[in-house]
């Protein structure tokens, strides 16, 4: 509700102003009353009131000298003056001051009056309109924090101080829709505007988020919106809590992106750690093996699933891998919006695979281009493949059918490095990628990249890359 404060000194016209309107009817409330000036100004001091309804001439401090020391103090608080038929030169001192209205005590009337409140309640909302702009730097940056694409939003709190102040008595609830590419509309979602002071609209990662702000204890449009597709959080006056509330509202679209009667996406299998998971996808593709790639994703949905990860983590880490292989891939990474507009956890596990497949595609049609040599080709091929493997150059002569020491040479003169070497420097590659994106300890790592001592996997990786794998790790680590 809207603040009001009564300044008269005559207790009988008080009590006929506080009787005249049912005022919360009309969305205010009488916070509280004063006889005289002095008595009004500790009263704004304290209460700051949004509408204060004076009587020009009072004993001590009149009316226009109350006024004046509001505006000195800063405070805002619109004021409506009572006057007498004779007043009229006070009243026009009380405009020059900034009063909204001066309105006749012997013609006062509720129509009057409620004329004279609703011209102030249009320019409350008009400022709470402006206030509330400033609030979406703020929204954009806590949803970066929520994303992780940015620090914590509580230092900037300082430059919120003044809107803070104009929202503190307001209540905050937080509705969230999965929606795709387009924003959604308040009235897809059951919000109806007429029943908030304001309501302002946040979209972005394929979710729209409406900040409805009210004086209400709880709105009655908010029962009208599907249970999925809404959240109520408690009341804030603090915009500190804003990152959790709304971190929460977005957590119970859960139902909705995995799809409350789904069937599960894969097999249950023994909850192995999702960077684990991810190292294995990245090694698959690496081997442009499309099948395993597959498994992995899959195993990686389940996982997310099972873990009940919210669709905006799942959409981070799936942006985070296709950022991986398409580099992987030596391609330009691209700002994928189609990752973030995905409505559904199988839709977006079917987005990822679509685009290993094509990124695999275009890999292996490529890989024609390693040298002009076909055998030579087949040979590196084969080792981007089965490098984890103990594979010996007679292993690669029998691949291609020719001679080991003819093998050596052409392959030589086509890469300039022997078998032994390329094969080598595979494995150091793999093993970076590794390192920064698994947690895998630099023994399985070795391990898993083809190095059957792991001492000796060190000092081949410090020799080649110019420190050693843990610190390469420390520094590099994303």
């Amino acid at each position: 509700m809207w603040t009001i404060l009564l300044v008269e000194d005559e207790v009988f016209v008080r009590e006929a102003i506080r009787e005249i309107l049912d005022w919360e009817s009309h969305g205010f409330c009488v916070v509280g009353e004063a006889g005289n000036g002095n008595e009004a100004l500790s009263s704004i001091m304290d209460l700051k009131p949004d509408v204060v309804i004076a009587d020009i001439v009072m004993p001590g401090m009149d009316g226009i000298e109350l006024l004046k020391e509001t505006r000195k103090a800063g405070i805002r608080s619109r004021f409506i003056m009572l006057t007498a038929m004779n007043q009229f030169d006070y009243a026009r001192d009380a405009l020059q001051y900034g009063a909204s209205n001066y309105l006749l005590k012997l013609s006062l009337n509720d129509d009057v009056l409620l004329e004279s409140l609703a011209r102030i309640k249009e320019d409350l909302l008009a400022e709470l309109k402006g206030a509330g702009e400033a609030l979406f730097p703020y929204y954009h940056r806590t949803w970066a924090v929520i994303l992780g694409t940015g620090v914590s939003a509580q230092a900037d709190a300082a430059e919120l101080v003044l809107v803070v102040k104009k929202f503190s008595s307001l209540r905050l609830e937080i509705v969230v829709t999965l929606n795709g590419a387009a924003p959604a509309r308040m009235d897809q979602v059951g919000i109806r505007p007429e029943k908030y002071l304001l309501v302002q609209t946040f979209h972005d990662a394929g979710q729209t988020t409406f900040f409805c702000w009210s004086f209400q204890k709880k709105s009655e449009s908010v029962s009208q919106i599907r249970s999925q597709r809404m959240i109520e959080t408690t009341p804030i006056s603090n915009l500190s809590r804003l990152s959790d509330d709304w971190l929460h509202a977005l957590n119970q679209l859960n139902g909705e992106w995995y799809g409350r009667n789904s069937d599960p996406i894969g097999e249950k299998h023994v909850r192995v750690p999702i960077e684990e998971l991810e190292a294995e996808l990245i090694r698959c593709f690496e081997e442009r093996n499309e099948p395993k790639c597959t498994e992995a994703a899959t195993l990686i949905w389940s996982c997310m699933k099972d873990s009940s990860f919210s669709h905006v983590e799942v959409k981070k880490r799936a942006a985070h891998l296709l950022h991986v292989v398409t580099m992987l891939a030596g391609r330009k990474s691209e700002d994928r919006t189609d990752i973030y507009s995905a409505v559904s956890h199988e839709s977006l596990r079917a987005l990822m695979l679509q685009a290993i497949r094509e990124l695999i595609r275009q890999k292996q049609e490529e890989h024609i281009s390693y040298t002009d040599h076909p055998e030579v080709n087949r040979v590196i091929q084969y080792m981007l493949e089965h490098y984890r493997e103990n594979i010996k150059v007679t292993d690669l002569a029998s691949l291609v059918a020719i001679n080991v020491d003819y093998l050596s040479t052409v392959f030589g003169k086509k890469t300039g490095l022997t078998p032994i070497a390329y094969l080598r420097n595979i494995r150091i590659e793999q093993s970076k990628r590794l390192l920064l994106h698994s947690k895998l300890s630099v023994e399985e790592i070795a391990s898993q990249t083809g190095f059957t001592d792991d001492a000796y996997f060190i000092k081949v990786f410090k020799r080649l890359v110019g420190q050693t794998p843990s610190s390469f790790r420390k520094e590099n680590n994303i």
